[in-house]
């Protein structure tokens, strides 16, 4: 026998309440399925919890869409890029014998390892980069001779253009995940209303068997499920 399984994406949550509301504003006064007082705790916790989720995607595609926009995208490689050209000539004058390998601890870095640290990410390059700088301020400042080609403050132009975006993209990426959470917590309680919803269905229906009844039942919204190896009629 097919068994039910209650939604588990978003979607599918509102999916199946729509069709009950929708199912019930057409058919009520020949099949009144759902009491008054469920259709109408459906009705508005479906508008809650679509609005909620609308305003989730929403949020979501302005964060992806900033962080892949062509000034952003053009702003994180010249960072990467400086910030990279900087650290690959310091390594150079450690190689060189003319800046100690101890030097190496004023920028974050391992003091026996000349890698370049890993950049492949927005977060890491603004690390990186304000490591950087303070790093080469500190070691200038107890006399050592500053890096050239690129210098610390070109190194700092790059850093600060990019900042800027880069805070823009945190205060969406927070939008998006309060939005997320809103969304998060209303799920219980649309989980519950869907059970509810169900049960009464099924019950309306009782009187049907078999596929008959699975069928009128989905046509309100419910989800069956065949058993693995099992076949619809």
């Amino acid at each position: 026998m097919p068994y039910r399984r209650l939604p588990n994406t978003d979607k599918a949550r509102i999916r199946s309440l729509s069709a009950a509301v929708g199912k019930m504003k057409n058919n009520y006064y020949y099949a009144p399925v759902l009491q008054p007082e469920l259709l109408n705790r459906a009705e508005k916790r479906l508008q809650l919890f679509s609005e909620a989720e609308d305003r989730y995607l929403k949020s979501l595609e302005r964060q992806i869409s900033y962080s892949k926009s062509e000034l952003y995208q053009s702003r994180l490689k010249n960072a990467r890029m400086y910030v990279s050209h900087f650290l690959t000539v310091f390594n150079l004058c450690v190689k060189r014998g003319e800046i100690k390998s101890s030097d190496r601890l004023f920028y974050s870095l391992d003091e026996d390892n000349g890698e370049l640290p890993e950049l492949s990410s927005d977060i890491a390059v603004i690390r990186w980069c304000e490591n950087t700088i303070q790093g080469e301020r500190t070691r200038t400042s107890k006399g050592g001779t500053p890096i050239f080609n690129p210098t610390i403050a070109k190194v700092t132009v790059h850093y600060e253009l990019f900042k800027e975006l880069y805070d823009k993209q945190c205060e969406l990426r927070q939008l998006t995940e309060e939005s997320l959470t809103v969304v998060s917590l209303m799920r219980p309680q649309v989980d519950e209303l869907i059970l509810e919803v169900w049960n009464s269905i099924e019950n309306y229906f009782s009187d049907l068997e078999g596929e008959a009844k699975m069928k009128a039942c989905c046509d309100y919204g419910l989800i069956y499920y065949y058993r693995k190896g099992e076949k619809a009629d």
